[in-house]
């Protein structure tokens, strides 16, 4: 895929978290939706995985992620935790993928690999800087031992909708390399 292409689908992935972010979020929110955090992160990183079997360059997950987040800021008001998630999940993603060369050997097995790590890693992180550095009060009455059980069953509970959602990931990246490639008429 050419430069350009792939950059106009890695800033379609981060738009499209983004308003997932936005509008999906605000449903599953709004109605109580259980593992609501875990289904929207595997979304997200659904979304990544197909901008890197797209554009498959380093950085440019987290750059997406970044974007993403400071969609989901700005609407319906500011939460710098929602940002600060995404930001950890794509910068998580990026390092795990890139580590791994998923998109190099085009491996789904990585690719799920990567986005599980991106899940549990980025859980973590986040957990525990709600905890101690942000202060949230949750997370502090939760302390270490609730931060990682939450971390374990959120972390699994995405990376099962994950074992679907990567396959997909790697049609909708093949179909747009395609289209990509193919002559308009």
């Amino acid at each position: 895929m050419s430069k350009r292409a792939g950059l106009v689908v890695i800033i379609a992935a981060a738009i499209l978290w983004g308003l997932s972010e936005i509008f999906l979020g605000d449903v599953f929110y709004r109605f109580h939706i259980p593992m609501r955090a875990a289904s929207m992160t595997a979304i997200g990183l659904m979304l990544l995985t197909i901008g890197r079997f797209a554009y498959d360059r380093p950085g440019s997950s987290t750059a997406a992620a970044l974007l993403a987040g400071a969609m989901r800021c700005m609407v319906p008001k500011l939460f710098i935790c929602h940002f600060t998630a995404i930001a950890l999940q794509g910068f998580i993603f990026d390092a795990s993928w890139t580590a791994m060369r998923a998109g190099e050997k085009h491996s789904l097995r990585r690719a799920w690999i990567s986005a599980s790590i991106a899940t549990f890693v980025g859980f973590a992180v986040f957990g525990f800087l709600g905890a101690y550095v942000f202060g949230f009060g949750r997370w502090v009455a939760a302390g270490p031992v609730g931060i990682l059980a939450w971390t374990m069953k959120s972390g699994a509970f995405a990376s099962v909708i994950l074992l679907g959602l990567v396959p997909v990931a790697d049609k909708v990246a093949a179909y747009l390399a395609r289209k990509q490639v193919a002559p308009q008429t």
